[in-house]
């Protein structure tokens, strides 16, 4: 399902629940790049950043331990916007999206700067991404047998860790970090110039019998390994997912009334690496709603906010034909139904709140 508020973004996100939303996908205002009132209502760079940082309060709350922001932003203002996010959010990646057929390519050879041929975006997650395995191995309570074993093996030799390393080397070292979240198997050329020191009547398991026990638990984990999995933040990468984005700027099919409408084709490149099906995709300055055509195009759900009346009722009229076409009706989601809303409301969502939501005079952009 999708909802389309048409409203003050910080107003309306106050009425979501927490936690409700897998991704904030945002093209903010660059903030005096076009003319429009819109990007000029701030009267200085820091009441824009304070602005942005409000939004950002509420997409902290309204996230999930596991979702991902990206957010496209001014080059100027880029290293500013981050200073200010890296109090809520883990930094990623700076990506630069390359505009290869970019007019100002044509009159390069008549500009006192370098051409400007990018764009620029933020993506961050609120999440620290380890993997399910590195999540098992990080709990000191697994392998616990093995980490004992090993420890009495320490004992009986009466040796230190670092006498153990000097006479067998550092590929010894893991096995005696029995209290580390680094302890290991040691391999079995490994273990068995271990077994061949005085062990003072020790009696050594067969490396066998130990590899054995090793596969069990880690089988035994393996459950635990997948939970873990299934909540890491999404990220399905293929080899050109690079931090330079190389996408020609919009075409004449595509464009709308809107100044800085991006193209869909850009949007759906970044959307299907960092979201999944069926998850909840945040756009808070929609403008003419090109995240949420893509959202359900992809089979997410999509919340989406715009003040202006005119990009509100662009962005409806194209998300409502996205959410009605046939490849929209056959994806995982086709639980979802398109719905019609009107200028300073929202409709029902399930995992969100259902409370009205009013309207502002402050204005927001987005592409």
């Amino acid at each position: 399902m999708h909802i389309l508020h048409n409203g003050d973004a910080l107003q309306w996100m106050k009425s979501l629940e927490a936690a409700s939303v897998d991704c904030v996908f945002v093209d903010l205002p660059y903030f005096g790049v076009v003319s429009e009132d819109w990007d000029n209502q701030w009267k200085d760079r820091n009441e824009y950043l304070d602005w942005v940082v409000s939004l950002a309060h509420e997409w902290k709350r309204i996230t999930k331990s596991n979702s991902s922001i990206f957010l496209f932003c001014d080059e100027k203002m880029e290293a500013y916007i981050q200073v200010r996010l890296d109090e809520y959010f883990l930094l990623l990646n700076k990506i630069v999206w390359f505009k290869r057929n970019n007019l100002p390519q044509k009159n390069a050879h008549l500009l006192r700067t370098f051409a400007p041929m990018t764009e620029r975006a933020l993506f961050y997650t609120t999440q620290y991404d380890s993997t399910g395995w590195e999540a098992v191995k990080l709990d000191m309570n697994n392998f616990m047998p093995l980490r004992e074993y090993f420890k009495e093996f320490q004992a009986a030799l009466g040796l230190s860790k670092k006498q153990i390393v000097e006479r067998i080397g550092q590929r010894a070292d893991h096995a005696f970090r029995y209290d580390s979240t680094q302890w290991d198997l040691p391999t079995e050329e490994t273990y068995q110039e271990l077994v061949s020191l005085n062990l003072h009547g020790f009696q050594p398991k067969e490396y066998e019998a130990l590899r054995q026990e090793y596969e069990a638990l880690r089988q035994e984990y393996e459950a635990l390994r997948l939970e873990y999995e299934a909540l890491r933040r999404p990220f399905n990468a293929d080899k050109k997912t690079w931090d330079v984005i190389e996408f020609p700027i919009i075409g004449g099919d595509e464009n709308t009334e809107h100044p800085t409408t991006k193209p869909l084709g850009l949007y759906r490149r970044i959307l299907s690496v960092i979201t999944e099906p069926n998850q909840v995709v945040l756009d808070c300055c929609m403008g003419s709603g090109t995240a949420g055509v893509v959202a359900l195009e992809l089979g997410r759900s999509f919340l989406g906010c715009e003040i202006d009346p005119k990009y509100f009722s662009i962005a409806q009229a194209r998300i409502k034909k996205a959410a009605q076409s046939p490849s929209f009706l056959t994806l995982p989601n086709n639980r979802l139904q398109p719905t019609a809303f009107g200028v300073g409301t929202q409709a029902s969502f399930p995992l969100l709140g259902g409370t009205q939501a009013e309207e502002s005079s402050a204005t927001f952009g987005g592409a």
